[in-house]
């Protein structure tokens, strides 16, 4: 047995063990060598059953069907090991590949009430909390094994980058972002920190600062680490706020979506909602849609992570494939049906996915009132299928515009109002707003909404 950087005691030769290190600080980095390096470990000890895990949990983190088989695949034929750490990160492996995140959660959280140092355990379920939407334990699972890292250990500035995630999750914006940005200060090549920062200021509404944190630590994060896509995108959100739609393609060009993409369906997410965003706003996306939905046509033939089919659905519909959308939609009512409901995709689609789907499809034929009647219920409800916050916001705006465009005005002043009170500079609800007076007949209430967002747009371009 020998131990890794944290203590903690690990099946594997010395060479093996150095190479775990190394592929840990990868992930905690969200470094592509985290592959290599686990690799590295295995071809170094085939027995190595940490490796073996971590290799299956980034196999794992792309959230596609195939990869869960790839990660199975992996596991297949490992001997079990003696020690009761090791064994529990195969069980909850075991769960995950079988379908069962909320199992893989609880047991990952039950693993670390005894091995709180394990960083594994921790990097790996605070990513499932993501998936899950249960933005509590997002926070919890952090804070929790947090007491057991002395701070002055160069690594725990990364539990500070996803406590702060956790803590903007649970809407606690002072404190996310003092830890965020404290784990910036000590590592600056901590993106999943700087990435609870911008979160910070979406949620709030702080467009100016968001693009000035991301534009000023661009060299840091633009390339070299799996999360250069979902900054872009970030970034993207703030330009977006400012009406700049030519800014805005220009950065899903740049890295967002474009020829050389990996086209992988975390990636593949942020490309469909922006471009969603962009066609609620009436904006000219060219070709892009078209080119996004046939990469999505080449994924998870069954239903895995309804997440990842809605912004397929999003896709689709964008690029006037509704006949494509509407087979997949029906997909995911008969695994609603028909599906075992031990998978937690099952919960997932059941509870929200499936209304939230058929309203994307029924945006797409312009039948608001159906938008209406399938998401207004859920709009509470929409964390069970994963995502942040922010990216669950494209429901939430589609909602809103639904709600406009049908002239359901009480609906549509109910939406605005909550938005409104959480960013009272959003152009895009002031847009809104604007139309929505001007339906209604109030000629003043309309001009003084246009001014708003005038005046908002303004500022932020400044």
């Amino acid at each position: 047995m020998g131990r890794d950087r944290f203590g903690l005691e690990m099946t594997g030769s010395d060479a093996a063990v150095a190479a775990y290190d190394e592929a840990l600080g990868h992930l905690l980095r969200f470094q592509p060598e985290v592959v290599t390096a686990s690799e590295q470990a295995l071809a170094a000890d085939p027995g190595c059953v940490m490796a073996r895990a971590l290799r299956a949990y980034v196999s794992l983190m792309p959230s596609e069907g195939p990869d869960a088989a790839a990660a199975r695949e992996l596991l297949k034929g490992v001997a079990q090991p003696a020690h009761p750490r090791e064994r529990a990160h195969l069980e909850a492996l075991a769960a995950w590949t079988a379908g069962d995140w909320y199992g893989a959660s609880r047991r990952l959280d039950a693993l670390l009430a005894l091995w709180p140092r394990d960083v594994l355990a921790l990097a790996v379920g605070h990513q499932l909390d993501f998936f899950v939407g249960d933005a509590r334990n997002l926070r919890d699972r952090v804070a929790r094994a947090r007491a057991h890292h002395d701070p002055r250990e160069a690594e725990s500035g990364f539990l500070d980058g996803m406590w702060a995630f956790g803590l903007e999750e649970c809407g606690e914006y002072v404190r996310a972002e003092a830890a965020g940005r404290s784990a910036v200060d000590r590592n600056p090549e901590d993106v999943w920190a700087l990435h609870a920062v911008a979160h910070v200021e979406e949620m709030q509404g702080r467009v100016r600062e968001g693009v000035a944190d991301l534009e000023s630590r661009r060299a840091g994060w633009w390339q070299g680490n799996f999360l250069n896509v979902h900054l872009a995108w970030h970034l993207a959100l703030f330009r977006l706020e400012a009406d700049d739609h030519a800014g805005v393609l220009e950065l899903y060009d740049a890295l967002i979506h474009n020829a050389g993409s990996a086209q992988v369906a975390m990636e593949m997410v942020d490309a469909a909602a922006m471009l969603w965003r962009l066609h609620l706003d009436g904006a000219d996306t060219g070709d892009r849609f078209a080119r996004l939905a046939e990469a999505w046509a080449t994924k998870d033939a069954e239903p895995w992570y309804v997440f990842n089919d809605l912004h397929a659905i999003q896709a689709l519909v964008g690029a006037g494939r509704l006949a494509d959308a509407e087979r997949r939609v029906d997909r995911l009512a008969r695994f609603a049906r028909e599906g075992d409901d031990a998978s937690s995709n099952h919960r997932m689609v059941v509870a929200a996915g499936l209304p939230a789907a058929r309203a994307l499809c029924a945006f797409g034929r312009g039948d608001h009132g159906a938008v209406i009647r399938h998401l207004a219920p859920a709009r509470h409800h929409l964390a069970v299928f994963g995502g942040s916050h922010a990216q669950r916001d494209v429901f939430q705006r589609t909602l809103v515009e639904s709600a406009v465009r049908a002239g359901e005005g009480a609906l549509a002043d109910q939406l605005l109002a909550e938005r409104l009170a959480a960013r009272p500079g959003s152009t895009f609800a002031w847009a809104r707003m604007a139309r929505r007076r001007r339906a209604a007949g109030d000629v003043a209430g309309a001009v003084e909404a246009e001014a708003r967002r005038a005046g908002e747009r303004a500022a932020l371009c400044a």
